[in-house]
């Protein structure tokens, strides 16, 4: 099989799927370019016996996934800093922000999480994250989803 044919042909189908999980033409493009781009790099580890198409796929729906964590989700590492120095803020905004803050800071001192949580959402991967911290891949994974919780929580109490 000559997977670079396969691709061309596909590509209009992966674009398809790409723009069913975005809003925007552009942000379904760089997906599905990310998505080839992927899927030819690690062209070694596809098994012939099985459907490129459903290959793709699950290419696609990773690395939205992966986007979607590193990009849309809320990066809170350093706001009190940046609202300090802000004057174009409203007030509301600031004191939004420095309960966030706070919320953060009181979760830190509950437990070790947080620093998992505050690396991931600087745009940290979780292997990176675990050589920084010297621990398993699935520590990481565990304490990332427990402070998160634990953050969540906090804010809504």
């Amino acid at each position: 099989m000559n997977l670079d044919k396969e691709l061309s042909k596909l590509y209009p189908w992966i674009l398809y799927m790409a723009k069913r999980y975005c809003k925007h033409q552009q942000d379904a493009e760089d997906l599905a370019n990310d998505t080839i781009y992927k899927i030819l790099v690690n062209r070694s580890r596809f098994d012939c016996n099985k459907s490129l198409r459903a290959w793709c796929f699950i290419v696609l729906r990773n690395t939205y996934i992966t986007m979607y964590n590193r990009y849309y989700t809320l990066s809170f590492v350093g706001y009190d800093v940046v609202m300090e120095n802000s004057s174009t803020s409203s007030a509301s905004d600031s004191v939004l922000f420095r309960d966030v803050v706070s919320a953060i800071r009181r979760c830190y001192q509950k437990s070790c999480c947080m620093d998992c949580v505050i690396y991931f959402a600087k745009g940290f991967s979780y292997d990176e994250i675990s050589e920084i911290l010297n621990i398993p891949v699935n520590t990481v994974r565990s304490r990332i989803s427990y402070g998160r919780k634990q953050l969540y929580q906090e804010l809504n109490s």
